[in-house]
């Protein structure tokens, strides 16, 4: 009777320990699932980051391209306007 009283005390802790180290795999299983849950969605940002800062790029140099544009019309505009003004003050001088 006292042996079955030792074996099934034995047998207690033996279940009790493996209870307990199977509890523990579990939250290291749960940590690293979210782990990578995070770090995908850390890299799902970065992207979407990048995307916007690319689309930004994009508008900005078009942007730009169309202010240089601008310029250079202004400036043949103001070439073209010389042009008459220098022609104008020739007549005035002939006359």
């Amino acid at each position: 009777m006292t042996e079955v009283r030792v074996l099934l005390g034995v047998l207690g802790v033996l279940l009790l320990v493996g209870f307990a180290a199977g509890c523990g795999l579990v939250p290291d299983h749960t940590k690293q699932e979210a782990k990578k849950k995070v770090e995908a969605k850390g890299q799902q940002v970065k992207q979407e980051v990048k995307k916007k800062v690319e689309a930004g790029q994009e508008d900005l140099k078009k942007k730009v391209d169309d202010v240089h544009k601008d310029v250079n019309d202004l400036e043949k505009k103001v070439d073209e306007l010389l042009k008459k003004v220098d022609a104008l003050e020739q007549q005035d001088q002939k006359k």
